[in-house]
């Protein structure tokens, strides 16, 4: 948004019906997002798991052999999360906005109420 001064009625309706849609896709794409972490989490637990005791050896060699065999799944799971946090964000951003639209829109108000 501009200036308040510079906008009309309607394009403060307009902008804060957009952030609202806005928050409502950024919603889904976060339950999305929480699913891929969801699933990148199991592929990444199990195929450690599975690595870890199916490797003989010492503890140590057992967690690094099971840590490079899964480092791709690892991976993945550290993308997803951060895909996560970025959505996050995103709703904290757009709801910041909106706070800040109907600020705006309660001042516009009141001017208008006094012309």
């Amino acid at each position: 948004m501009s200036t308040h001064s510079n906008l009309t009625p309607a394009e403060v309706v307009t902008t804060l019906s957009q952030i609202g849609k806005d928050i409502d896709e950024a919603t889904d794409d976060l339950a999305e997002a929480d699913r891929k972490v969801v699933m990148s989490r199991r592929r990444y637990e199990v195929g450690y798991a599975r690595t870890f005791l199916s490797t003989e050896g010492a503890m140590e060699i057992r967690k690094y052999t099971a840590r490079l065999a899964t480092e791709n799944e690892n991976f993945d799971l550290e993308c997803a999360e951060q895909e996560q946090r970025a959505i996050v964000a995103k709703i904290r951003a757009l709801r910041d906005r909106l706070e800040i639209g109907r600020s705006i829109s309660a001042i516009m108000r009141m001017e208008w109420s006094n012309q």
